[in-house]
């Protein structure tokens, strides 16, 4: 076991911001991650706390202490916000602990993928779905369960291999990826060594991948932290909160790290009373504003204790 302790470094904010899909709490202050063919236990009673991680020193030393970034100063990122962007301050307040992972690379692909119009309570069930299916088992049981690696692109070339993890149309993106990758047509080296620019284009090339797939990837596989993916939920706070137009030149070389304290937040369900009255009108979904013809939700805001009228479409995106 192997104890560190690092200031902005919550494990708990980190699972909870979608940037990492098999990264979970499996019970109060303890999580697991299954990541380069590892799996691991971590122990993180409060958040920024103490952390335990159960593994050897070399295998902290030469995977996690990486993966986690954790050489990194993310105090110099907070201290560089702007101090009149109020938003941004509660922001850091509620998700300071977040770090950016630095995945691999053809997980990341596949899983971002798997994404596309998805909400994150199924996105992570069909990419552990996936990982049953496709995956190496491991034999140590925890709790009476076995673990899976992510499969292989060797492992995802057959579509029908897939059909457990019910990924509809995403799995002939998936099948095409794998077949390019394993015949050397998409070469993960290569673009691994790209610049930001080349490295974007290259995957907005790759059929199935579009721009905030490939931000998202750049951001979280390729550590290329002026990604700023943009969703749903981020274009509804910069239309609430900066007037349709982030600053994004203003975080030059940390944008992507900003975008997922504004990610993070906003999920929380901790938006501006802005972002809340955008919709005022009952007749309409209050984050998207489409009109309600359907089923629809009333959740509470967790700031303000609003009532905010939901969409299905959005209940089921944002996982509410």
């Amino acid at each position: 076991m192997v104890k560190v302790e690092h200031e902005n470094f919550s494990v708990k904010q980190i699972a909870r911001s979608g940037q990492c899909f098999r990264l979970n709490e499996i019970e109060t202050g303890v999580f697991e991650v299954i990541a380069y063919g590892k799996r691991l236990h971590i122990i993180q009673e409060k958040d920024n706390g103490p952390v335990a991680l159960c593994c050897s020193r070399q295998e902290y030393e030469t995977l996690w202490k990486r993966y986690f970034d954790l050489e990194t100063n993310y105090r110099y990122y907070i201290d560089h916000i702007d101090p009149d962007d109020h938003f941004l301050s509660r922001a850091v307040q509620a998700g300071g602990g977040i770090r950016i992972l630095r995945q691999e690379l053809w997980e990341t692909m596949v899983s971002f993928i798997i994404s596309q119009n998805n909400s994150i309570p199924r996105i992570k069930k069909s990419i552990e779905s996936l990982c049953v299916s496709c995956g190496i088992a491991h034999g140590e049981l925890f709790e009476g369960r076995q673990w899976y690696e992510f499969p292989s692109p060797e492992s995802l070339l057959d579509e029908e291999a897939m059909a457990p993890a019910k990924l509809g149309y995403r799995a002939k993106y998936i099948a095409s990826l794998a077949r390019n990758v394993v015949d050397g047509v998409v070469n993960l080296e290569d673009l691994a060594a790209m610049e930001p620019e080349e490295a974007g284009n290259y995957l907005k090339s790759i059929y199935g991948v579009g721009a905030k797939v490939a931000a998202c990837i750049q951001l979280f596989a390729l550590h290329q932290l002026d990604s700023f993916p943009i969703d749903t939920w981020i274009k509804q706070i910069i239309t609430a909160e900066y007037n349709g137009k982030f600053p994004v030149e203003m975080y030059s070389g940390f944008a992507g790290v900003i975008q997922q304290y504004i990610f993070y937040y906003a999920r929380k369900g901790q938006t501006d009373e802005n972002l809340q009255g955008m919709q005022k009108n009952k007749t309409h979904c209050e984050l998207c504003g489409k009109r309600l013809n359907g089923k629809w939700t009333i959740i509470k805001n967790r700031i303000n204790g609003n009532e905010l009228t939901i969409c299905k479409e959005c209940v089921e995106k944002f996982g509410f």
